[in-house]
């Protein structure tokens, strides 16, 4: 027969399918949905429960448990399903099994409560938040609006093992339909005041800005400055999927950020959500984009030069006067993965405007469109056309569209192969990755000036058998 599926699309992700499993099987055991098990867990750590190390606020594991006894706790998650704190670390399926009993666990509080079930999104909406560990209600409902950001308008994730773990779009028309833009500060959420100091400095007294990583989340980042036991501060931190800005101290204080205090005296700290050991994942365009334009107006306010000797990485801090120290002897971050160049370009305006990024006209939304691919045994000189319809949204320039791919000339074939184009548009660039049957590749695409999105992907792979050399064009085209 003539195999013509684009699963000899290269490169190909790992089949396995470790993640998917123990997320069905949670939800299957516990009533807790799949999807917003998998929109926790990809908010929270991208799955990656880097090997039990505690993120920055002492949370673990893939679902990020805290080891303290702040909600969502470790130890209460292990103590309903049986196991131990450490395990949940390391575990992701116990993780993941764990934090499903214990957000059931708080739904079967709800129910006790008011009598009525927790059965709806909307309902499901307020014991996200409270898994979020926030004392502060901004906070956790700012987290809860990031899972449901994707579990709304979908998403297609990679784990750290190579599998794929998708989430369709659900219609949830009591949400509002689209995220806020960043600007340059979304929010104020106040640091505790044991952990900054107060003080009235003056334009002349700030010469730096430093640049951090979180080691963490975005939420849990907050939370642990507003937690009086950090002994730690940063005046702005900066989300990861969009670059959403929060300050936290007020510019003429000090905040505790640098580990040397003639640093700190001097100087304004940004934390950006992510762990320097996998900035492919969370370093993105609109982080560097948002992140970028901050520092710019901070240079501009208070006449600091934009150059790399006046804005620097935690790393670059001299010496080591405390246990938070500063200095690469200290701290490492922003990490190697850091694209400095790229960053101190949109500092300086060298790549374009320091303004808001353009994105054509794209506006968050539905989207619709078609797929074609053109595949060719060469073996057999024989060529044949898959083609569908695409629909989907666009979501803070956060793009997914799906399918089904249809042969022309063999429908038997590959009638019901799911298609997903995931990936992001800014500044007129379409990039992401095409999935076809749980096998993905790269490509890069472009907006219009009226919104309209379309992306290539071509590729020729020998996969043997009766099918041979295999050539596939694909192209699709939404708006």
């Amino acid at each position: 027969m003539f195999l013509l599926s684009l699963l000899a699309c290269k490169p190909s992700v790992d089949s396995a399918s470790y993640i998917n499993d123990a997320l069905d099987d949670a939800a299957d055991e516990t009533g807790v949905p799949r999807d917003l098990l998998a929109g926790i867990a990809w908010t929270a750590t991208r799955f990656d429960n880097r090997a039990g190390a505690p993120s920055l606020d002492e949370a673990v594991g893939v679902m990020n448990l805290h080891l303290d006894d702040r909600a969502p706790s470790a130890a209460e998650a292990a103590r309903l399903i049986g196991q131990d704190a450490e395990t949940l670390a390391q575990d992701d399926a116990a993780s993941i099994r764990g934090s499903a009993a214990l957000l059931q666990w708080k739904a079967d509080q709800y129910l006790a409560l008011t009598g009525n079930r927790v059965d709806t999104w909307q309902e499901w909406y307020a014991v996200t938040a409270w898994f979020s560990g926030a004392s502060d209600p901004l906070v956790a409902e700012g987290f809860a609006d990031q899972v449901y950001d994707w579990i709304q308008f979908g998403l297609v994730a990679e784990s750290p093992m190579g599998e794929l773990v998708e989430v369709s779009p659900v219609s949830m028309p009591w949400r509002r339909t689209a995220v806020s833009g960043s600007g340059l500060v979304d929010q104020f959420v106040a640091a505790s005041t044991s952990n900054y100091s107060d003080y009235s400095r003056s334009g002349g007294d700030i010469t730096t800005v430093v640049i951090h990583d979180t080691e963490g989340s975005y939420s849990g980042s907050i939370s642990w400055f507003q937690n009086s036991a950090a002994q730690a501060s940063a005046h702005y931190v900066v989300r990861s999927s969009d670059g959403e800005i929060t300050q936290m101290i007020q510019e003429e204080d000090v905040a505790w950020h640098a580990g040397d205090w003639d640093t700190n005296l001097h100087s304004i700290g940004i934390e950006h959500e992510g762990y320097a050991s996998d900035p492919g994942t969370w370093f993105t365009d609109a982080m560097y984009e948002q992140s970028a334009m901050l520092t710019a107006d901070i240079c501009d306010r208070y006449g600091i030069p934009k150059d790399r000797t006046h804005i620097i990485g935690h790393f670059e801090v001299p010496g080591c006067s405390s246990g938070h120290g500063g200095g690469s002897s200290c701290h490492t971050d922003p990490g190697d993965g850091w694209d400095w160049d790229k960053y101190m370009a949109l500092v300086t305006g060298s790549s374009g405007s320091t303004t808001a990024p353009t994105t054509g006209s794209s506006t968050d939304g539905t989207r619709a469109g078609t797929f074609k691919g053109t595949i060719t045994s060469a073996r057999y000189a024989e060529t044949d056309t898959c083609t569908g319809a695409l629909t989907g949204a666009v979501n803070n320039g956060q793009v997914y569209l799906t399918g089904t791919c249809t042969l022309q000339n063999h429908p038997d074939v590959s009638g019901d192969v799911p298609v997903t184009w995931s990936g992001t548009v800014s500044g007129g660039v379409f990039t992401g990755r095409m999935t076809v049957d749980g096998h993905s590749a790269d490509f890069t695409g472009s907006e219009a000036t009226d919104g309209t999105i379309s992306a290539r992907f071509s590729a020729s792979e020998d996969i043997g058998g009766d099918v041979g050399e295999l050539s596939v064009d694909v192209e699709l085209t939404a708006s």
